[in-house]
């Protein structure tokens, strides 16, 4: 049995209210689930990090932003987003439990 749904009230700046009214008040609902739950992602993926020990810094964060900017520059969008869609497809299976899937480091 799913958990009754729950309602909240917020207040969000004037880009993101115009967002979410675009949206329909069902689709908004979706929308914001959805960021909550990628921002959530993303600090258990900084957990798993720092449990590795592994610090995220945002001088690190900075560099590796600098190093994909260069690739995107070097390489064509296609190829770019082939790289992207591969790499993706891959951390996908492997947070399903999918063992067969390809890595995405595979040649």
């Amino acid at each position: 049995m799913t958990e009754p749904q729950r309602r909240f009230t917020i207040s969000v700046p004037p880009d993101v209210s115009q967002i979410l009214e675009s949206q329909g008040n069902r689709m908004a609902s979706a929308y914001v689930t959805e960021s909550v739950r990628r921002r959530k992602r993303v600090e258990q993926h900084k957990e798993l990090l720092l449990a590795a020990g592994i610090h995220v810094s945002e001088q690190g964060v900075a560099e590796a932003r600098a190093r994909r900017l260069g690739v995107e520059a070097e390489w064509s969008p296609e190829r770019f987003e082939a790289e992207r869609a591969k790499i993706r497809a891959a951390m996908e299976a492997e947070m399903n439990g999918d063992d067969t899937a390809p890595r995405a480091d595979a040649a």
